[in-house]
């Protein structure tokens, strides 16, 4: 290409076809131009190493733009992806890659949640420091996740293993502390004898085994660091009722199961044993109680009681600080506890079941009268206990959060025990408290309590020889709280600022397994509730929007007499039954979690060099939604391969029919057929943007979404003569729009289709507001529907489909629910199956996509609800 720059620039005319050649010189440039061959890994290969800078490219942050935050959970560094991970981030990168599309500031950061047992317990097996196999580690899942085109805001990535990290972690454990809100005290703990710590109630499976280890689970009294997270319970509880959490589903019950119905309030007395003070919780569900209860009864299982001798023991006292006076304590088993509870506080004079109580243990009954009606007193022991005495409401089961862990590998606990002021927190200055470096032959060492020389230290206070704390914390504490520091990584005054929080939070769509649904949300939450109290935060609830994807399961293969595990190599399909090769033994298949002991995972890596990485994308998201397990199988290949075969055709006919646009080999096609595809294509094309933008943006069933997309290739590759492929303007917007919606989940594939697709010699569309002709396909504006195409409007009465309208789109998406009503009582269908009074409705208006009004005329049953409520009245704020 050579011109004469003086002669052409003189010239309007030079001048636009310099530019328009130029252009074209560069579109040209950018795609690699095999589309004479046909689609191979080879090509595919190469197409993602071509364009991989561009893919992993972030935008810069546009402050006029609105935000969308997506937060996968971040990783255990155990070494290698697997399934799970290629699963939850290529669900995370298509959703963050759409919302880019509407031109939204998209908030994808990732990290590494890098403490805990695994990593320990692997350098120990290696003789290396675990911060080495860590950061090694950590290294190689970077590599993969490059790999694997997830486009992370990695100039936001954290690691709770880093000092910088662990800091604040520490900063806001001092916070509970001088909050009252972690506490040390002796507990009856699960204590694993193979890792030698001591696990949470919530780490023993119903085996009585440690959920990492395996081995059974014994009981141990130890001093333990717990977190108070029972004085936020009812708070907790009530939060999961509030509109602005979506698509939390079942999550809510789970959570709700799990905090248990605050129907109860706690408040601490103090017992006198050997002439001191010990202080315990009493909870009871009856709160007169709290101002007429008589005595006190406690199980010889109580914590309190386990090292003394009980058949000595003299009568017990305890002092009730409602009442400011002493009360009578029982030590007695045949008492039935509140569930999870070991105390129970009894007022016979008022309780039928308390008299019979009292009868039963012999205790001779006062005669006490109540002046008031027992409604009166719930009220005003209530107010006494909430107002004066710390008293909080909860469940009878609910535990406090029991952070202590015995092993090195974890962020060390900042107080320093001082045999003059006892413990005292490390000051703020001389944060962090690290842990000490060991050496290669010092890593079989398990406890900071062996390491003296980090253990001695001097008093804050007095100056005094002390010790550190060597318990470290749960790993559930650095994952409590990540979600914020990701906003402001870099902070090395406070650990986030609220500034840097403004308009971000909570999190829009939170992303995990739903292993992770009870524990790890519920102390995420605890800790953005204890934050936001200090007006640190902007919102109490940290995640909006909840998306919890199922597992990846392989299919195992175990022998029937003996429950071996055999690789599928081992096994034989004899008609509908297998059989192990060789021993003729019978196998069942079923299938499992993904486990190297089953012989049923999947390397990631051979995907990626086997496939290429959007096939590895493509494979882990088509067929089902995420929140659906994922039976993982080479049998859905063939319709992915051939779904990028089919694309790629397209796009080699495509250049082939319109760089013969002026030739006469084109099949002439009558004016009217013209016109009949064109508005075929223009129908199917909007109809298939309407559902897909409503699956990728709402329902984030992506496997729908992307059904569509194969639905609308069909459509350009099905009965299209060549005449409409050259010169239809709704072909060539239809293909566009097609590839841009595709991007998001094959970005390398598409950035190539869209090189090729632009490297046409000339464009029907080329004013189209909707595309830019000049940029990338990841620059592009995600497609809408027109004007003037009608969407679905739907009508439920009482769950059931009655009514579904046609409505522009410009139209609907105004309409309000008032006039949405009032449309709906109008039609024959539904007014006739409204046979009494309305008592609610719900108006979901989604945008370019559908709208469903539902109408409820019936109640649900709501009579145990109501004998319930009826329990427990003074609940009621």
């Amino acid at each position: 290409m050579i011109y004469s720059f003086g002669v052409c620039l003189k010239k309007a005319s030079y001048r636009k076809q310099l530019r328009n050649d130029i252009i074209q010189f560069f579109r040209r440039k950018s795609s690699l131009g095999y589309w004479d061959d046909n689609i191979s890994t080879e090509i595919k290969l190469k197409i993602e190493k071509h364009w991989s800078s561009l893919v992993l490219n972030r935008p810069g942050y546009d402050a006029n733009k609105p935000s969308y935050y997506i937060l996968p959970m971040f990783p255990y560094p155990s070494g290698n992806l697997h399934m799970g991970h290629v699963r939850v981030y290529s669900i995370s990168d298509t959703i963050a890659r759409f919302h880019k599309l509407n031109d939204i500031n998209v908030i994808h950061p990732i990290g590494w949640d890098a403490f805990g047992l695994p990593a320990e317990n692997a350098a120990i097996e290696r003789n290396i420091p675990p911060h080495i196999w860590t950061e090694s580690n950590i290294q190689t899942m970077k590599t993969q996740l490059l790999q694997l085109g997830f486009n992370f805001d990695w100039d936001k990535e954290v690691n709770t293993c880093d000092p910088s990290y662990y800091k604040w972690t520490q900063y806001i454990f001092l916070k509970l502390y001088e909050n009252g809100l972690a506490y040390q005290s002796k507990a009856n703990v699960n204590w694993d004898p193979v890792d030698k710590t001591v696990l949470a109630d919530e780490q023993v499976d119903d085996n009585g085994c440690s959920w990492r280890s395996g081995a059974k689970v014994e009981k141990k009294i130890l001093t333990q660091w717990f977190i108070k997270t029972t004085k936020y319970a009812k708070s907790l509880y009530d939060g999961l009722d509030s509109k602005e959490l979506e698509n939390w589903n079942d999550i809510i019950n789970l959570q709700k199961h799990w905090i248990g119905e605050c129907n109860g309030i706690v408040v601490n007395f103090e017992m006198k044993i050997n002439g001191s003070k010990k202080s315990f919780d009493v909870w009871t569900s009856d709160p007169y109680k709290l101002i007429h209860g008589e005595y006190v009864t406690i199980s010889t299982n109580h914590v309190l009681l386990q090292e003394l001798d009980i058949t000595k023991m003299n009568i017990l006292t305890c002092h009730n600080p409602i009442t400011n006076s002493d009360m009578p304590v029982i030590i007695s088993d045949n008492v039935e506890y509140p569930e999870g509870r070991d105390v129970y506080i009894a007022c016979a004079s008022f309780d039928e079941n308390d008299k019979k109580l009292s009868a039963s243990l012999n205790i001779p009954l006062s005669n006490k009268i109540l002046n008031s009606d027992i409604e009166h007193e719930n009220k005003k022991a209530v107010d006494i206990a909430l107002k004066q005495y710390g008293g909080y409401f909860v469940s009878s089961k609910l535990k406090d959060w029991l952070i202590s862990r015995q092993r090195y590998w974890g962020t060390p606990i900042p107080i320093i025990h001082c045999p003059q002021c006892g413990p005292v927190p490390v000051p703020y200055e001389d944060l962090p408290v690290q842990l000490p470096e060991i050496s290669k032959t010092e890593s079989g060492s398990n406890t900071l309590s062996k390491l003296n020389d980090w253990v001695d230290c001097k008093c804050p206070q007095c100056l005094t020889s002390a010790k550190r704390e060597t318990d470290t914390m749960d790993t559930f504490v650095d994952s409590s709280w990540y979600y914020y520091r990701y906003l402001d990584s870099n902070n090395d005054k406070v650990p986030f600022s609220k500034e840097s929080l403004s308009g971000k939070v909570p999190v829009t769509c939170y992303i995990g397994g739903k292993e992770h649904a009870v524990l790890h949300l519920y102390y995420a939450r605890f800790m953005s509730y204890f934050l936001n109290s200090f007006c640190w935060t902007p919102s109490k609830e940290p995640f909006k929007k909840l998306l919890v994807q199922g597992m990846v399961m392989g299919q195992s293969y175990k022998v029937k007499s003996s429950g071996k595990y055999i690789p599928i190599e081992n096994v034989e399909k004899v008609g509908k039954k297998y059989k192990e090769k060789g021993t003729g033994e019978a196998v069942s298949a079923q299938w499992e979690k993904m486990s190297k002991s089953k012989y049923n995972g999947e390397n990631p890596q051979r995907l990626l060099s086997t496939y290429g990485c959007d096939t590895t994308r493509l494979l882990i998201l088509a067929d089902v939604p995420p929140a659906t397990s994922r039976h993982w199988s080479d049998a859905t290949l063939p319709g992915v391969l051939n779904w990028q075969r089919r694309l790629w055709i397209t796009i080699r006919e495509f250049l082939k029919y319109r760089n013969n646009v002026s030739k006469n080999e084109l099949k002439k096609i009558s004016d009217e057929e013209f016109k009949q595809l064109e508005t075929k294509i223009w129908n199917t094309r909007n109809y298939l943007i309407a559902t897909t933008t409503y699956h990728f943006k709402h329902t984030q069933k992506l496997s729908v979404g992307i059904s569509r997309l194969q639905s609308l290739t069909n459509l350009l590759r099905n009965n299209i003569p060549p005449e409409v492929v050259a010169k239809s303007m709704e072909f060539e917007l239809a293909l566009a729009q097609l590839i841009i919606m595709i991007s998001p989940v094959m970005p390398h594939f598409c950035s190539e289709l869209w090189a090729g697709f632009l490297s046409a010699p000339e464009r029907i569309n080329n004013n189209s507001s909707c595309i830019n002709w000049n940029e990338n396909v990841l620059e592009q504006k995600w497609p809408v529907v027109n004007d003037n195409y009608e969407l679905s409007f739907q009508c439920k009465v009482d769950g059931t489909d009655r009514c579904d309208l046609k409505i522009k789109a410009a139209d609907l998406s105004n309409l309000k629910e008032e006039e949405a009503l009032q449309m709906m009582l109008d039609q024959e269908s539904v007014a006739k199956r409204i046979k009494s009074d309305i008592i609610n409705t719900k108006y979901e208006l989604y945008p370019d996509c559908r709208a469903i009004l539902h109408i409820y005329t019936r109640r649900k049953e709501t009579k145990p609800v109501e004998e319930k409520e009826s329990k427990s009245q003074f609940l009621q704020a």
